[in-house]
Order: structure tokens, then C-alpha cells, then sequence
């Protein structure tokens, strides 16, 4: 089931970012639609952002959120039904700069388009870590797996 989430998000480019902050009662989702990229096994997701937006705000004062990637377009047209991926993630910090520079690279050679932004002092590298997927196959069969468990096992193995 792996291979078929990360065939899925390889093929994708795009997805959308919910966040939310911790403001009680009054706490709304929001909302994004990003570019994005992931590392092969699908275990970090990497996408940019400004420092002086509500997403970026959300998730610094709540670091837990959640990510769809879906072919809906894709499966219809090819006779298959569609896909959605939910990721439940957290943001969580590079460990050095060169993996922050590393997924800045990965981001700008998936979406050429975002140099400029990417090159604002502003713009920030979202690195979030997979917690959990729900892959959604049709509008009837769920898969749901801790990504800990499938990550694992994947390396075990190598």
C-alpha cells in the first residue's frame, strides 16, 4: 500500500494544507492550497511558505496538521476510480541546514515556478512529518496506517 501512496504523491504536485489554531471554542480550520514535494518513502513533506501568514502562524502555535493529496481527475479519466490521501503530519524543524537547503532544492526542481518566492527573506520551508495515512481508493475502501509502523518496517528491510 506504500508504493500506491507515494506513486500518488510523486505524481502529484500540489496539495491542500489544513492548519488550525489554538484559539478554543473560536478555532477554525483554514485552508491552502500548496505546492509541494515529499522524500521518496513519503515520510516528510516539504512545502513553503511566508512567515507573515495565518497558515505560518497556525502551525507555530500548533504544530499538528493535516495534508490532501488526490487524483480525483486522474482516475476518472483513466477508468479507475480516484484516490484521497489524508496525511496527518507535524511541523517539526530540519536537523541541519543542508536538509533545509536539500528540500529547498527538491521544492524549487518540482516547481520551477517558485524561484522568486523561494529567494524572499520572508519565505520559509514548512518540513512536516507523516504521522498517519488514510488513503481513500473509490468512494468506499480505506486504508488507514501509522506511518511510524510502515517506516519502520521499510527500513528494517533494507
Amino acid at each position: 500500500m506504500l508504493k500506491k501512496i507515494a506513486m500518488l504523491v510523486q505524481a502529484q504536485g500540489h496539495c491542500v494544507l489544513a492548519t488550525c489554531d489554538c484559539d478554543g471554542e473560536g478555532a477554525a480550520p483554514h485552508t491552502s492550497l500548496m505546492s509541494c514535494c515529499a522524500s521518496d518513502d513519503c515520510g516528510e513533506f516539504w512545502l513553503a511558505t511566508r512567515t507573515d501568514t495565518r497558515k505560518f502562524r497556525n502551525l507555530s502555535a500548533n504544530p499538528r496538521a493535516s495534508l490532501l493529496v488526490d487524483d480525483r481527475a486522474g482516475g476518472e479519466r483513466a477508468g479507475q476510480p480516484g484516490l484521497a490521501l489524508t496525511v496527518a503530519a507535524r511541523l517539526e524543524s530540519f536537523a541541519t541546514a543542508a536538509d533545509q537547503d536539500a528540500a529547498r532544492l527538491a521544492l524549487l526542481a518540482r516547481h520551477p515556478g517558485l524561484e522568486s518566492f523561494l529567494a524572499q527573506e520572508q519565505t520559509q520551508v514548512l518540513r512536516l512529518v507523516a504521522v498517519s495515512f488514510q488513503l481513500l481508493t473509490g468512494l468506499s475502501e480505506v486504508f488507514f496506517v501509522e506511518a511510524e509502523k510502515v517506516l519502520d518496517a521499510r527500513t528494517r528491510k533494507a
